[in-house]
């Protein structure tokens, strides 16, 4: 079987982001290393702060920085290698 690579992952958790009533949006941030891949804007004014990983990966060492950076300041990254339990969760 093969692997499944990242940007499966990110069709995946686009497509559930539309029938969710989300906004998936890439975060291109030049000059910095390591923000996450998603800003994920759902109804209610929820954000989520979304890092997209093949089933298994792990964020370099230049993200979990970042992450760090942004938890000290009160925003949670989810890294998501299974779009599917992600909303599961974040639906419930």
């Amino acid at each position: 079987m093969a692997a499944v690579r990242e940007n499966t992952v990110e069709r995946r958790f686009n497509l559930l982001a539309r029938r969710h009533g989300g906004l998936s949006l890439k975060w291109v941030s030049p000059g910095r290393l390591g923000v996450p891949d998603r800003l994920l804007f759902m109804p209610g004014g929820r954000l989520y702060l979304v890092e997209l990983k093949r089933p298994g990966g792990r964020p370099r060492a230049s993200q979990a920085a970042m992450f760090e950076k942004l938890e000290t300041r009160g925003f949670h990254v989810w890294v998501v290698d299974d779009p599917d339990a992600f909303f599961a969760e974040i639906a419930g």
